[in-house]
């Protein structure tokens, strides 16, 4: 059987600190920007935010995207990031993915194997109900189950991202 998850350190582009900043989803329908995710290293760490109304009238904030305390984004093993994305659904286009995620939302990467298209981004919820054991470097562990991702793109518009500057 042939894979459409190819071995990351050959082709694909890792997480890279010019990757922080504010992202966006869009309607497809409306071309409207749905949500706001910030994707932030600090402390050598990665943390993932989302832009939401506060219970004040009229006040956003970043709001950090957490389980159970774990904060903190961490990088997915390629045996974990084949689980997830080795699925016939992710067949097209050809390409790499790196991920990161803590208990409940990750940070995806993909690389597509044409150099001349763009890297596409993905903020992605994961099942805190469903988990499957997998082998990780001899070790059984418990993976939660991704739910469906959702595209995001790096906004390149300077009122975007200054809203990283808020408070968080």
């Amino acid at each position: 059987m042939s894979s459409n998850v190819f071995n990351l350190p050959n082709i694909g582009k890792p997480i890279e600190l010019t990757d922080a900043g504010v992202y966006c989803s869009i309607n497809r329908k409306t071309g409207e920007v749905n949500n706001l995710f910030n994707l932030v290293f600090e402390d050598d760490d990665w943390y993932l935010f989302q832009l939401k109304n506060t219970s004040k009238e009229g006040d956003i904030s970043w709001v950090i995207l957490a389980d159970n305390s774990e904060y903190a984004l961490k990088t997915c093993h390629i045996t974990e990031v084949k689980y997830h994305f080795d699925h016939p659904q992710f067949a097209e286009p050809n390409g790499a993915w790196q991920l990161m995620r803590n208990a409940r939302y990750g940070f995806g990467k993909f690389t597509p194997l044409h150099a001349d298209e763009p890297c596409l981004f993905a903020m992605i919820l994961f099942s805190q109900e469903t988990k499957t054991p997998i082998e990780i470097d001899g070790k059984l562990l418990e993976i939660p189950t991704m739910l469906v991702p959702l595209l995001i793109q790096k906004s390149q518009d300077e009122a975007l991202q200054t809203l990283s500057e808020l408070g968080r």
